[in-house]
């Protein structure tokens, strides 16, 4: 598990988070498939989920930036327009990260993943918190997932993609912390995200349980990884808004 609320990117205000999903876009993975082949076992056990966070990864984020503009518009900042489209960019490379690995092992693209479609739907009930309660719960079980799906088998470029993974994912948790704390502190918005994070925790845990346990996860680390990756979330929100007491929460 990684504490990521010490780390130097929660300084950046969205001019530096510009700055960092712009430098990322200048340097993506390279994929090299490596001296290893799956073995028909392990191709039935990754690629169930593997296919289903491919769809999750993938979007144009029509209804989001909509959403993004509008945000943008109420605290006057153009950043975070940049930002939001840096980071959907960034999203669907991570799709196109596993469907090469797909293609490299003929697996046909799923498309209507129940849980994917779930989320969507969740996000466009409101306005930008809203969808960014929903982003950042996905992004927090991704950490599990791929931090469990790198210890699922030997094959190196699949390790070398989850490594990529969680290096871009943790830090799309604290900007999304960020961009929360820019609304004032209600106790039913934790009771909320708790709940959606326990609830889409064990839904996750049901579709993908055969990989989690290969890679010698137990729903209550899974669970309990979540939960506290959720509270660093929380904390960091809190953090950016005590801070900034002077910036007007909407």
């Amino acid at each position: 598990m990684i504490n990521f609320t010490k780390s130097k990117l929660n300084r950046f205000s969205y001019a530096g988070w510009k700055r960092y999903f712009a430098q990322n876009d200048a340097h993506r993975l390279v994929i090299s498939f490596q001296n290893y082949t799956l073995t028909e076992k392990e191709k039935k056990l990754i690629f169930p989920s593997i296919c289903q966070f491919q769809q999750g990864e993938r979007s144009d984020g029509k209804h989001l930036k909509k959403a993004a503009d509008i945000f943008a518009e109420k605290i006057h900042n153009e950043d975070y327009k940049h930002c939001i489209r840096l980071f959907i960019k960034e999203e669907n490379v991570h799709s196109g990260y596993l469907k090469s690995y797909m293609d490299h092992y003929h697996v046909d693209v799923k498309k209507n993943v129940l849980l994917d479609m779930i989320f969507r739907q969740l996000r466009k009930l409101a306005g930008i918190r809203c969808e960014v309660i929903v982003l950042v719960t996905a992004e927090i079980i991704a950490l599990s997932y791929y931090d469990a799906l790198m210890n699922a088998t030997n094959d190196q470029t699949l390790k070398s993609i989850c490594r990529q993974m969680l290096c871009d994912e943790i830090p799309h948790v604290m900007f999304q912390s960020y961009t929360l704390s820019h609304f004032k502190n209600r106790f039913y918005i934790k009771l909320i995200r708790i709940l959606l994070m326990e609830i889409t925790s064990a839904v996750t845990w049901v579709s993908c349980r055969k990989m989690f346990v290969s890679a010698g996860w137990t729903f209550k680390k899974f669970m309990h990884n979540n939960l506290n990756y959720l509270d660093q979330s929380l904390e960091l929100s809190h953090i950016h808004n005590r801070t900034a007491a002077q910036r007007q929460s909407i």
